[in-house]
């Protein structure tokens, strides 16, 4: 949090070097501490938020940005942030946040509201189209961060593969069952290429859950996790349990990754960084940003990505309308509702997602971006052909059921995907323990819808 400073010393916590005991009288000083998420592989957000901590200490004299990096994949990055959250003391004033979570979070009281700042910040009304906007919206209406990214996902091909497997480049997938087809055919005819991936085990958190399950899920005929009219969570049913069982088929037909790097916390290093470059990767099931690391400011350049790679819609189960379903999500800097200077906390934040902060970002992760100006400049897509690909699915694309008991919800579906993966449990009887489970996490049997 922003806190004053006795002279030159701060006093911190014990916790990864976060928080202070209290706030400390002080001629005036005041610090302010962004909490944030970095890999080695994924420097961009760190690049960005060292950009903008010179650009708002410059123009904010008497402010210290305190850049508090959490090493690790978003799993280790939700648990430090959850502990430091505990107490006023150790809650950062800023932090990264997946729009998954921040109802969970507005229901807990750690996130402040923005709404009368954004009033007063031109760039809200004009630069943010009002789909993005829902990103970070409570369930009173009230506004909680701003985006800093979004997205989409499909299927990523590699063209070297399908050619020599016999399949048609470019591939249009119009069923699961075209999928499973191709998949099939690489790996009876390429016995050294993972025919498809997808995220499936707990290792993968959110990930799974979205990338993997509901990208399947919400592919069904009326497949969905909540019914919006009934305000229920619903329990199971047939779609539930058709997405299972094409997990299932890719594990038990041995056409997905190897069970160990199924749970490897690195597979998305595995398929960017190793299969697909080296062409041991059929088809990959992931996000728009999935090509980040191959442009030329990305962590494992790769010059003929664009001739080797392609990028297909992901279909409904059946062909069935709209044909394709995509699922969307993204991050946003939130304020905590501790820190005791939030208009020079929304200030900062306003910083780290104006337009040269915001394509910056969206340039090094391959993220969609929300604002309109990044969209409509020439060097947002200049190295990236598959961004307007991706933006389309916009209109095929889905919202996670973001509401207080998401996360819990989502790491029952987890349990599912893992043990249909392991092969511990079918299909039908992952969706039964889903089912059993599910009044416990939304808070009751009354919240509930069985199908």
């Amino acid at each position: 949090m922003i806190r004053r400073l006795a002279g030159s010393l701060l006093l911190l916590t014990a916790v990864a070097g976060c928080g202070a005991d209290a706030t400390q009288e002080s001629s005036g000083g005041k610090e302010l501490e962004v909490l944030y998420r970095v890999e080695p592989t994924w420097p961009h957000l760190e690049k960005m938020l060292t950009a903008a901590e010179k650009q708002y200490e410059s123009t904010h004299p008497g402010i210290t940005v305190k850049l508090t990096p959490v090493q690790g994949h978003p799993e280790a990055y939700y648990t430090k942030l959850a502990l430091l959250n505990r107490s006023p003391d150790s809650a950062p004033d800023i932090y990264y946040h997946d729009t998954f979570q921040v109802n969970a979070d507005v229901a807990a009281g750690k996130l402040a509201p923005l709404d009368d700042y954004l009033a007063a910040w031109p760039d809200w009304g004009t630069q943010f189209p009002d789909s993005v906007k829902q990103a970070a919206r409570g369930g009173d209406g009230k506004t909680y961060g701003i985006p800093i990214s979004t997205d989409t996902r499909g299927l990523w091909y590699h063209k070297d593969v399908f050619a020599k497997a016999g399949l048609p480049v470019p591939w249009e997938p119009k069923t699961w069952n075209d999928v499973l087809t191709a998949a099939r055919t690489i790996k009876q005819r390429l016995p050294d290429v993972v025919p498809f991936s997808m995220y499936s085990t707990k290792a993968h958190g959110e990930a799974a859950t979205m990338q993997g399950f509901e990208m399947l899920l919400y592919g069904t005929p009326g497949g969905t996790l909540y019914d919006d009219a009934q305000r229920k969570w619903v329990a199971g049913g047939r779609g539930f349990t058709d997405a299972l069982s094409f997990v299932n088929t890719i594990y038990r037909e041995e056409l997905g990754p190897k069970q160990a790097d199924a749970h490897n916390l690195r597979l998305y290093d595995k398929t960017a960084f190793e299969w697909f470059p080296a062409a041991r990767l059929g088809i990959s099931l992931d996000g728009a940003w999935a090509s980040a690391a191959w442009r030329p400011t990305g962590s494992k350049p790769w010059p003929k990505w664009q001739d080797k790679i392609g990028w297909a819609a992901m279909p409904t189960q059946n062909g069935q309308e709209p044909g394709a379903v995509s699922m969307s999500g993204g991050w946003v800097i939130a304020m905590s509702a501790y820190s005791p200077f939030k208009k020079e906390a929304f200030d900062f934040i306003t910083v780290a997602t104006n337009k040269e902060s915001s394509m910056a970002y969206s340039v090094g992760t391959g993220d969609l971006t929300p604002r309109k100006d990044v969209a409509a400049d020439p060097a947002y897509s200049a190295d990236n052909p598959s961004i307007k690909f991706f933006t389309d699915l916009a209109a095929v694309t889905h919202y996670r059921p973001a509401y207080e008991a998401y996360p819990k919800v989502s790491a029952q579906i987890q349990e599912a995907m893992e043990a249909v993966t392991t092969g511990a449990r079918t299909p039908e009887e992952a969706t039964a323990a889903y089912v059993k489970a599910l009044p416990a996490a939304v808070g009751g049997a009354d919240k509930v819808l069985s199908r």
